[in-house]
């Protein structure tokens, strides 16, 4: 994925959760409509009307079973426009450290990785596009 200047109405929040060094990867399942069998991290759609603090802790929940209340930290990084396979989007990144790797996927995963982001790509796991930005531009940037 491509890092894209102009903005469109939509919207997104990306949770990057670490532990320990690693960074929390899930695996999108066959039952979501994009990026099947890929990597990434915790992600959502935002509604205009949404706050995106609020929402990502939302998704988190959704995601992986966790709340604030697992988290050490959360930190508000950059707000990205990338572009990925069907459009321009505005994402609202955040970084967090978590106290445990105790994960309970629902639907939209199948499985979970926690790996130091320099080996984020190796033993056969196809990362999303958009995810090396994301890193880039967030992770390495707020820690």
């Amino acid at each position: 994925m491509s890092r894209c200047l102009e903005r469109s109405g939509r919207s997104a929040v990306a949770m990057l959760l670490q532990n320990e060094g690693e960074l929390c990867l899930l695996r999108r399942s066959s039952l979501v409509a994009s990026d099947r069998g890929r990597w990434h991290c915790v992600t959502g759609y935002l509604d205009s009307r949404d706050d995106p603090a609020a929402h990502v802790l939302i998704e988190l929940g959704e995601e992986t079973g966790l709340s604030r209340l697992d988290l050490a930290d959360l930190l508000e990084g950059p707000v990205l426009s990338l572009s990925g396979g069907d459009g321009v989007w505005t994402v609202h990144v955040f970084v967090a450290t978590t106290l445990h790797r105790r994960i309970r996927l629902n639907w939209e995963h199948e499985d979970v990785c926690w790996t130091p982001w320099s080996r984020a790509g190796e033993g056969g796991r196809e990362l999303v596009s958009w995810l090396p930005v994301l890193v880039a531009e967030s992770l390495l940037n707020c820690t």
